[in-house]
């Protein structure tokens, strides 16, 4: 027994090369079985006739190695050690365990999965197919001439011998075998027509010499004959070092051998038969030893999950059924380990093997499903659990496998469709509210999703959902209870806790580590969902700490400065900060408070300057319930990366939809209004797409000051639908009307998914007059916009003062002027929006003098004619609006702080409330414009 240790190290590896099945040339695959004293000298009378027949590993290679085992050695080799492990006494080997050290039983344990590695089990079909193989290497090497001078039928019988360790002469051998070993021959065990007809095509000529139906009893009895000595060994070793393999709660190196080499069972094929042994034999492991698996980390109860999980997708009907009572005994030992309180750790190594599987095998068809239902039947028949939750619980598990599954099938159809995609990932992260490792699994996979397609924002959302998942788990589980930073106090007395980072302290102003989720509300009110865990939630299987936390704030942070919301950085920055101040790792904190510097000036040198591309935004909506099913009827807001156009969306989502129900299936709605679904043809697919923006209150709009405020933490959009009470879409300016539509989605911009379900809308109407104040008081705010950025767009500003000085008599400004504030025109209107749209007027005026001052200062002396040109027709234009309005325009010098004194009308404030006398208009600059002047 002692020959392990005098192995050579490269044997073990050149075994395993050897007997590994190779299913590319399965010629390679069946070696001798000279395991049989009789046998042997049989076989070898019949081979000394074919001395010079090349051993089976010279098909392989063209070089014959004789320093190496080949194949067929190596399987003789390993029956003799089978050989003498079955027929030696039980105290001897006993002996020879507790005598080994640890190197030389862990060189035990790698031989028995060299056995079982090399006797696996091929299946009456690929047994058959190395047959034909064996038998076209004899036709081929006679027509070659690769034997002459041999006998031909001393050839065939010589080499098929050596192959398949037999020959037809052996019934003795046979008969015992036939009796001892699991597998019985059937007298229809060659009737695949398949099969009959391979054997045919290649061996019709000696058919008569060979017993097909003998080789594949002999491999599959000697597969399932090395699968029941194994099985005895381990469970004579497991029983005699029971001690050995329950210290440390049965988290040992020892431990993980013996369970290591019980899952090459199901890792190697095996024959139903030696399944159902196999079965039996880890009921008795799990039952011996519960806490390797219901008690600290839960690598071997995953491992096992997923091993059992892909039986119960097995074809054979008996290995499902076998597959399905150990996974029903298995769950209810850990319910009982639980003190029949759950099956939490079964549970989520289950799902999360499930998920695995899902990709890896294929799992969820009617086999899998199949054994679902029995594993249900076993609990609503176990009268002992009756009166417990554990049937309840059993039930639940299964359910949310088959969601898994089902939204798996949805992914597979969708997967062209990234929207929908993270929306189904999302309902299942959402499922395991309760599951923080699971919701976590799903983030991440959304997370990947959207860095794949570009969506660089939601990605770091969910990043930043995961590092609030993490820490809200970390608090419940007291991880910093009362545990405090090892520094001073990071706030000052007088300081509101509010104004400081949650993170960094505690409502109190102390130096607490961490809130949980709220202390990330300050990046995202969405946040909110991480607070869902339920207390009774797998928590302790999820073998988070500190330092996982901090190594998702740093992916946090990368995603972040990816997607160019360069505020964010510092917020997720402080907490880790903590962290190393508490280990006080000064390197990483020169490392991290440098990252924030850069941040800031990263902050400082794009503020305003609307370089940075935020996205645009569009209304979407499915009509045709023949096709869309459940979505029919419903809106969405899209989040669109950079400067995508409403073109390009439409096309996108055309195309996409077209590939799913035909090209003449799908129309797309090209106007904003509203849509009846009865007035549409059933027969067709409608989806309507609407360009929309953020909207905001007055009250947002003052303290929303910079680019990134504008684009963050938004929920609210807007759109203007054009019509005239004529019924026509547009119309001159007396008769143009609009109508303003603000949409609510249930969640904020950015999120975790790109595109947020509308939840409400409400609509406003502007007459013509609230039409013209409206579109002035956005000039207005327009350019002086453009007049206070830091560095001027010199484009944008002369574009916006050619439109606003140099346009057509009946366009532009002085048309709403000349149609609302001519004397005559002006009676028909209400008195205060007249005097409001005068007062809008004369911002306009001064903003016009103020961008072209602007520009003046800032062009070169080829622009000079043209800033003349612009300077003539502005002071045409206060020269017509004095007229208009009675009253002197001035063309006076602008300065530079106008903007802070003069402001323009928000696009919130104009409805139809607004426009009362004496009413207060608050522009975004922050002056009051009053309605009565």
């Amino acid at each position: 027994m002692k020959h392990a240790n005098s192995v050579d190290t490269s044997f073990s590896k050149d075994v395993l090369n050897s007997i590994a099945v190779n299913h590319a040339d399965s010629r390679a695959s069946l070696a001798s079985l000279d395991s049989n004293p009789s046998t042997n000298e049989k076989s070898s009378e019949k081979t000394d006739n074919c001395e010079k027949i090349p051993r089976p590993l010279s098909l392989i290679g063209s070089t014959l190695r004789f320093d190496k085992l080949d194949q067929a050695e190596t399987r003789s080799l390993l029956m003799c050690f089978l050989h003498i492990i079955k027929n030696i006494s039980e105290e001897t080997l006993i002996a020879y365990w507790q005598r080994a050290p640890s190197p030389e039983l862990s060189d035990f344990f790698s031989i028995l999965e060299v056995c079982l590695q090399s006797f696996r089990y091929l299946g009456k079909r690929n047994i058959i197919r190395k047959i034909a193989a064996a038998f076209k290497f004899v036709q081929s090497t006679q027509n070659n001439g690769t034997l002459k001078g041999s006998n031909p039928s001393c050839q065939n019988s010589g080499l098929l011998s050596q192959w398949m360790n037999t020959n037809p002469s052996h019934e003795g051998h046979k008969h015992h075998r036939s009796q001892t070993l699991p597998i019985i021959r059937g007298k229809n065990a060659l009737s695949n027509p398949k099969l009959l007809q391979m054997l045919d095509s290649t061996m019709t000529s000696s058919s008569n010499e060979i017993d097909i139906v003998h080789h594949v009893d002999t491999e599959a009895n000697v597969a399932t004959e090395v699968c029941l000595t194994i099985l005895d060994l381990l469970s004579l070793f497991t029983q005699i070092h029971q001690r050995q393999l329950q210290q440390s709660e049965c988290q040992n190196s020892l431990m993980k051998r013996v369970f290591d080499t019980y899952m090459l069972f199901f890792q190697v094929n095996q024959s139903a038969a030696a399944l159902k042994h196999v079965f039996a034999s880890l009921r008795l492991f799990v039952c011996k030893f519960p806490s390797a698996f219901f008690q600290g980390p839960a690598d071997l109860c995953g491992s096992f999950c997923y091993e059992v999980l892909k039986c119960c997708n097995h074809r054979s009907r008996s290995t499902q059924t076998e597959a399905s009572a150990l996974l029903y005994f298995f769950m209810r030992k850990n319910f009982e380990f639980n003190k029949q309180k759950s099956i939490v750790r079964s549970h989520l190594q289950l799902i999360k093997a499930v998920s695995q599987l899902i990709a890896d095998a294929g799992i969820g068809g009617s086999r899998f499903q199949h054994s679902l239902a029995i594993t249900n039947n076993f609990a609503n028949g176990d009268k002992q659990m009756k009166n417990s939750n554990f049937p309840a619980e059993v039930k639940d598990l299964t359910k949310r496998i088959r969601t898994v599954l089902m939204a798996t099938a949805q992914m597979k159809e969708h997967e062209k469709d990234p929207e929908m995609l993270v929306d189904l990932q999302y309902s299942l992260a959402n499922s395991y509210a309760s599951t923080p490792e699971l919701r976590r699994t799903w983030l991440e996979s959304m997370a990947k999703i959207h860095a794949r397609n570009g969506d660089l924002s939601e990605a770091a959302m969910c990043y930043i959902h995961i590092a609030a998942l993490i820490a809200e788990y970390l608090k419940r589980r007291g991880y910093w209870k009362a545990e405090k930073i090892c520094t001073p106090s990071l706030l000052s007395e007088d300081v509101h806790p509010c104004d400081s980072n949650p993170l960094l302290t505690s409502p109190g102003g102390g130096s607490m580590f961490s809130m949980g989720w709220p202390a990330f509300l300050s990046i995202t009110p969405n946040i909110k969902e991480e607070g869902a865990m339920k207390e009774d939630s797998g928590m302790q299987d999820t073998p988070y700490n500190e330092n996982i936390l901090v190594e998702q704030l740093y992916m946090c942070v990368e995603f972040l400065w990816k997607s160019e919301r360069y505020e964010l950085i510092a917020d997720v920055n402080k907490p880790i900060i903590a962290v190393f101040e508490k280990q006080r790792d000064f390197k990483k904190l020169s490392d991290l408070y440098y990252d924030i510097h850069r941040s800031y000036l990263k902050v400082a040198e794009v503020v305003n300057s609307e370089k940075r591309l935020f996205g645009r935004y569009y209304r979407v909506a499915f009509y045709g319930q023949g096709f869309f099913e459940e979505e029919e009827g419903k809106e969405y807001i899209y989040k669109e990366p950079k400067l995508t156009g409403l073109s390009e969306i439409s096309q996108r989502l055309l195309k996409l939809y077209a590939d799913k129900f035909g090209a003449d299936n799908v129309k797309i709605i090209q106007d904003s209004n509203k849509v009846n679904p009865k007035d549409l043809d059933p027969k067709y697919a409608y989806i309507q797409v609407t360009y929309v923006t953020p909207f905001f209150e007055e009250k947002e709009i003052e303290e929303r000051r910079t680019d990134f405020e504008m684009h963050h933490n938004i929920h609210r959009f807007v759109f203007e639908t054009p019509f005239t009470l004529s019924g026509k879409k547009h119309g001159g300016v007396e008769e143009q009307c609009k109508r303003r539509t603000v949409l609510t989605t249930s969640h904020m911009f950015p999120y975790v998914k790109k595109r947020i379900q509308v939840v409400s809308q409400s609509s406003t109407e502007l007459n013509p007059i609230e039409v013209a104040i409206d579109e002035m008081s956005k000039k207005v705010s327009e350019l002086n916009q453009l007049c206070t950025m830091e560095e001027v767009d010199m484009i944008r500003l002369q574009l916006k003062l050619q439109g606003s000085v140099s346009v057509k008599v009946n366009a532009g400004p002085m048309a709403y002027a000349r149609a609302f504030l001519e004397e005559t025109n002006a009676k028909k209107y209400p008195d205060n929006q007249v005097k409001l749209l005068k007062e809008i007027f004369r911002q306009f005026a001064d903003a016009c003098g103020q961008a072209l001052d602007v520009n003046e200062r800032l062009i070169k002396e080829d622009q000079l004619e043209y800033q003349e040109e612009l300077r003539s027709h502005y002071k045409d234009m206060l020269s017509e609006l004095s007229a208009i309005m009675n009253e002197q325009l001035c063309c006076s010098p602008c300065l530079y702080n106008f903007c802070s004194s003069v402001s323009s009308i928000s696009l919130s404030t104009m409805s139809k409330s607004d426009s009362v006398p004496g009413r207060a208009v608050k522009a975004r600059g922050g002056a009051n414009v009053l309605s009565n002047p």
